[in-house]
């Protein structure tokens, strides 16, 4: 039997609120219980959290009961894990990276723009700068940083941010077809790599601010690499490569 307290009904006022919110462009819907608790470390702001009553001891007794037909509304998955939260996003303001940093610009598969996140984490480019990208907060970006969006240091900036790179005085790696072979090229630390868009590649007033031309070398006349397959390969060589003085 329902909980008299449960929500049940996806006519309800509240859910068409929650309906409205998921909309918003700011706003993380989360159905997975270890992000929730993972987004409350990081200092997200958590405004609702709804679960099934299987789930009542999870989180706060303060969280709303729903029913299983109101949570699947929510979900992003086929099989509900019973607890859905809504998340507004983080907004730091912008500084200069504390090491490798990435940029990706204007990358638009929100999938592209997850994996290269989750990659980033793993590779330790901790600062993320995104112009002009998908945004994190559509639901494949965040399934595809499978956590580590709450890891990290998640920059969303414009074509003004290229003025303020351009002060920081740091190395800035793009890729390009003449560029040199990346296995040959010894990286120092606190480095900027930019990732260009899936079509377009870097823009023009990017290229004009690196100050190093890399490549990945292609055989049986490939011309190129999917942004998140190339970029990832790129910064795991950065920080893991053999060359590398990394000093």
């Amino acid at each position: 039997m329902y909980n008299v307290s449960m929500i049940i009904s996806v006519k309800n006022d509240f859910v068409k609120q929650l309906k409205s919110l998921k909309q918003e462009k700011d706003i993380l819907c989360l159905d997975n219980p270890k992000l929730i608790a993972e987004a409350i470390s990081d200092g997200w702001q958590i405004l609702h959290i709804i679960k099934t009553e299987k789930f009542r001891h999870c989180f706060s007794d303060d969280d709303i009961l729903v029913s299983e037909n109101v949570l699947n509304i929510f979900t992003n998955t086929k099989t509900s894990q019973g607890v859905v939260a809504f998340v507004k996003q983080k907004k730091l303001e912008l500084a200069m990276p504390k090491g490798d940093f990435l940029i990706l610009d204007n990358v638009q598969d929100p999938g592209n723009v997850g994996t290269l996140i989750r990659t980033a984490v793993g590779a330790n480019f901790l600062d993320i700068y995104l112009i002009n990208c998908a945004s994190v907060c559509l639901d494949k970006t965040v399934r595809s940083t499978m956590g580590a969006l709450f890891k990290c240091r998640v920059y969303e900036v414009k074509d003004d941010f290229l003025n303020i790179l351009k002060s920081w005085n740091k190395r800035i790696f793009i890729t390009t077809m003449q560029g040199k072979n990346i296995y040959d090229v010894p990286f120092p630390k606190n480095i900027g790599l930019v990732i260009g868009n899936e079509g377009h590649g870097v823009s023009e007033k990017l290229q004009n601010i690196a100050t190093d031309n890399i490549s990945l070398p292609m055989q049986n006349n490939l011309e190129s690499l999917n942004a998140g397959t190339s970029g990832s390969i790129m910064m795991y060589q950065i920080t893991y490569g053999g060359k590398n003085v990394r000093s």
